[in-house]
């Protein structure tokens, strides 16, 4: 309570002044009053009020450019599915059918050309002249298309309007190209200029929804300077709350051999291993670098290899990427940087030296003993780096002495039939397919092929050669586990094969055997 001291009386004042003393300053009640006191209408115009008024318009102006993107993606798609019956119309020349397909695709060029303007009330001139183009483009076409429908009659060429749809067609594609490429830097400005957390979390949500469209928003947000700016807040040590949303998007959008053009160009090989290498840094963080790592060196980009970064900084790459998988107790990123050390081991046989030398079988072969790797999906990648390591010659006793052989062995005996989604079956028969090569690289001499045997070994390969349930129908594991059985047996002559699938898995040619195994009508010699 608030009380001003000449107030407060050390003895018990008179009647005649108690009156008196008990009169308080007006300041004084109000500052008693107010302690209690609320005003609603105060509060309610407090609610009101945006703090951050500039959030909202950079949130609203996300979502506008997303909006108007899918807009003209999804208008173009349609577009094309038009342009696809008008060209099998000419193609087949019914030429009745070519008239009305020509106006309906004309008539939907034009509202697309509006809707972008609408959407793009500012556009660049260059978006401008490419709408007049493809504008006058439609306007040959039907006029092409009347005088010649007109001619139906007397047979006329179809070259002419063949020739004219594709002129059509390649403006069309440019103009769109162009229109979503205007929008998209729009939100690449974003990145640029926004330092607040709710903006850039809000523009790189835009990043990775529209990166996970397809390939080719991907390649306009490269082209567009996406790399660039999203490697540019990996640098910036005052944005250090937005680091793991920009890898995030990062790896999603480095789908495209533009984008590894670009963040080769950038220096960006040199940032993400700057951050990987870093320990103060947090795992969450390093976690999602290890995942920009796995997706730009997947073997099913091209160009991967080109990256001169990666080879000459590839023992420091991997040295802390086995590290983090080392340390790690999340499920997620074991499997991020199991992936990525996998994907280095295709690309050069270094790598796999590199691993050696830090005693990466023995860790990942003893991470598959743990919760951590209990997925099909990280077995697949420890598994992948098993079967590269052992083809180089220097590599083969440490995966061995590390229980290599009872790890593939084990991994052979998963089935397909135990998982339910598609990916995870996929993953499965890859799992199986890698366990048998890595065996049939191990078996070099008749030792290996003795543990195997008495490891049992040779029924689980017979059974996964006979029994296609046992593969899902997989070719690919049916040949590995063919190659496998014919390597051991050429080691160490194993009493476990019966004369029957002696004679049809490992006598004839692994052809005739692949044919008896898929049960093929095909004669054969």
């Amino acid at each position: 309570m608030l009380r001003h001291s000449k107030y407060k009386q050390s003895k018990s004042p008179a009647p005649n002044t108690m009156r008196h003393s008990l009169i308080i300053d007006p300041v004084d009640q109000w500052l008693l009053d107010i302690q209690g006191a609320v005003e609603m209408e105060c509060m309610s115009v407090l609610q009101g009020k945006s703090i951050l008024k500039h959030m909202d318009k950079y949130a609203i102006n996300s979502a506008a450019i997303r909006s108007s993107i899918n807009t003209i993606r999804n208008e173009s798609h349609l577009i094309s599915g038009e342009f696809s019956k008008l060209y099998k119309s000419v193609n087949s020349e019914k030429w009745k059918n070519v008239y009305p397909y020509t106006i309906q695709v004309t008539c939907h060029i034009r509202s697309l050309i509006h809707e972008c303007n609408e959407t793009m009330p500012n556009a660049p001139t260059y978006i401008l002249e490419q709408q007049e183009v493809v504008m006058g483009e439609c306007a040959k076409l039907a006029q092409l298309v009347e005088s010649t429908a007109a001619k139906s009659e007397e047979n006329p060429s179809r070259i002419p309007v063949v020739n004219q749809l594709t002129f059509l067609g390649q403006a069309f594609s440019r103009m769109v190209d162009l229109s979503l490429g205007h929008l998209t830097q729009k939100i690449i400005i974003t990145l640029d200029e926004a330092n607040e957390p709710p903006t850039l979390a809000t523009a790189m949500r835009t990043i990775v929804t529209l990166g996970l469209e397809g390939e080719h928003m991907c390649y306009i947000i490269a082209r567009e300077g996406g790399v660039r700016a999203l490697l540019e807040i990996c640098r910036t040590e005052s944005l250090e709350f937005a680091h793991c949303q920009a890898l995030r998007a990062l790896a999603t959008i480095s789908c495209v051999a533009e984008s590894l053009f670009e963040i080769e160009k950038e220096g960006g090989v040199e940032t993400l291993i700057e951050i990987l290498c870093d320990t103060t840094v947090g795992e969450k963080v390093r976690g999602e670098v290890a995942g920009v790592i796995a997706q730009i060196t997947s073997p099913c980009l091209e160009n991967y290899q080109q990256m001169s970064d990666l080879v000459d900084n590839m023992e420091d790459l991997l040295r802390s990427l086995l590290g983090l998988a080392s340390t790690t107790e999340s499920y997620e990123i074991f499997l991020l940087s199991s992936a990525a050390i996998a994907n280095i081991t295709f690309m050069d046989s270094l790598g796999c030296e590199i691993l050696a030398q830090y005693e990466a079988p023995r860790i990942l072969i003893k991470a598959c003993s743990t919760p951590i790797a209990n997925s099909v999906f990280a077995k697949d990648q420890v598994v992948t780096v098993l079967a590269n390591m052992v083809a180089v010659d220097m590599c083969r006793p440490c995966i061995i002495n590390n229980n290599g052989i009872s790890l593939c062995l084990e991994l052979l005996s998963i089935c397909p039939a135990d998982y339910k989604s598609a990916s995870e079956i996929s993953a499965c028969e890859r799992v199986q397919q890698k366990a048998a090569i890595a065996l049939t690289r191990m078996c070099r001499e008749e030792e290996i092929g003795k543990i195997i045997c008495t490891s049992e070994g040779i029924p689980r390969l017979v059974q996964l050669c006979r029994y296609a349930k046992e593969r899902n129908n997989s070719e690919a594991v049916l040949v590995a586990c063919l190659a496998a059985l014919r390597k051991i047996n050429s080691q160490y002559k194993s009493t476990n094969i019966s004369p029957v699938d002696y004679h049809q898995l490992i006598q004839p040619r692994l052809m005739d055997s692949f044919l008896i195994c898929t049960n093929t009508d095909e004669n054969f010699v």
